[in-house]
């Protein structure tokens, strides 16, 4: 598959709100009468929705350290396997509070198959991996030119890219067989990696256990020659070959009649070696510098795109799911202060607020943020319309959940 063919399909609006919040806060309150209240009100809204992320962040380090540390622990392989996967249902949640979407298998088979625009041939061994979590967030499509004909011509083409791929792979251990049955064997180790600006077709070159190998084009511009090479110098001492196999045969008895073997025989033989040998290690020279050249492609991908690594790239989640939720939560708080209204209603409303405030069309997840309000108790709803609580009612009741949080 070309990457022209996945531009053929349809592609939806992004669910992530790509403003910034300090922008949204600073021109969301125009048009409010109470508005200091207002403010007060957002700032209780962001610091119990951000605690909420901070809790699922200690709960997220309190598993890590109890699958690393669970041989010192002696902990059992089941419990070890079932804080394995909380853990991967934590990742999840926490993932899909920033609003980054997973990706299906058949996600991953079109960018495995996609022709990628640096040629390289990636084998990935997904035997090794014991749980993955792939995730991505925002898509876009950019055009860039390449060359085709070697360098005869040059073509544009699109490209679909990640705007974010945040990878989690836990790899699978080799048993071993000198444990006790019941006793915790070695704990996993975990890869985890943020990317962005991923080009789909590239995807594969940032899992973990994945060889580099050449494209059967550029075996044959390598190896080709090599082939021609061997053939032509065989071709030359055939003669003398041939010499010396008659002259062998006669040492040995098996011929009557001596052979005529010509004087130059032998260092036609050994000069042909010496050939074959030298073409041979220049062929191989020539492999390896093509190897490091695509190893170095792969390294350059994999640190110019990747914003951080482990607990970093964990850290910077959470920062964007705390920022994702209150900018949801504000967003739908803000507009139904204008009055009660419907789910379909407010949705087009924020949708078009977006769009005219600050040009961005985005699909706007009402469903989430009106979820977030509920739970609050911010907002309710009755016979299928949504109701705000008025900011200088709702302060006394949303210090009452940050009180209880602090007990």
């Amino acid at each position: 598959m070309t990457p022209s063919a996945l531009i053929k399909s349809a592609v939806k609006k992004n669910h992530v709100i790509t403003v910034s919040q300090e922008r949204i806060l600073s021109v969301i309150g125009e048009g409010l009468t109470d508005a200091n209240h207002f403010t007060r009100t957002l700032r209780l809204i962001r610091l119990l929705l951000r605690t909420e992320i901070d809790q699922q962040s200690i709960e997220m380090r309190q598993r890590i350290d109890t699958i690393v540390h669970s041989c010192d622990r002696k902990l059992p392989i089941e419990q070890r396997e079932a804080e394995s996967t909380r853990l991967t249902n934590d990742i999840r949640a926490i993932l899909t509070r920033a609003n980054y979407a997973e990706l299906s298998e058949s996600d991953l088979q079109t960018a495995f198959t996609t022709q990628s625009l640096i040629r390289l041939n990636i084998q990935i061994n997904r035997k090794l991996w014991k749980r993955s979590v792939i995730f991505a967030r925002g898509r876009h499509f950019t055009s860039q030119t390449v060359s085709a004909w070697f360098g005869l011509r040059k073509k544009t083409i699109k490209l679909e890219v990640f705007d974010r791929l945040f990878l989690y792979v836990e790899h699978q251990r080799k048993p071993n067989t000198k444990q006790k049955p019941n006793a915790a064997s070695e704990p996993p180790s975990f890869y985890v990696r943020l990317f962005e600006n991923i080009p789909v077709a590239d995807m594969e070159m940032l899992f973990p256990n994945c060889a580099v190998g050449m494209h059967n084009l550029d075996k044959c511009i390598m190896f080709g020659p090599a082939i021609f090479a061997v053939i032509g110098i065989s071709a030359g001492i055939r003669a003398s070959w041939i010499a010396l196999y008659s002259s062998a045969r006669w040492q040995l008895g098996i011929d009557t009649a001596p052979p005529d073997v010509p004087g130059g025989a032998l260092a036609a033989i050994g000069g042909g070696l010496v050939a074959l040998i030298i073409w041979g290690y220049t062929q191989f020279s020539r492999y390896q510098k093509m190897r490091l050249k695509y190893l170095k492609i792969l390294a350059d991908m994999i640190l110019y795109r990747m914003l951080d690594r482990d607990m970093g790239a964990a850290a910077r989640v959470l920062d964007e799911a705390s920022e994702e939720e209150s900018k949801e939560a504000i967003l739908g708080y803000r507009f139904l202060l204008d009055g009660p209204s419907t789910v379909d209603a407010l949705d087009a409303k924020i949708e078009s607020w977006l769009q005219t405030q600050f040009q961005v069309e985005i699909d706007f997840e009402v469903d989430d943020a009106l979820a977030k309000l509920d739970r609050l108790g911010i907002a309710s709803c009755s016979n299928g319309v949504w109701t705000a609580k008025s900011p200088s009612a709702l302060i006394p009741h949303l210090l009452t959940q940050w009180n209880a949080l602090a007990q």
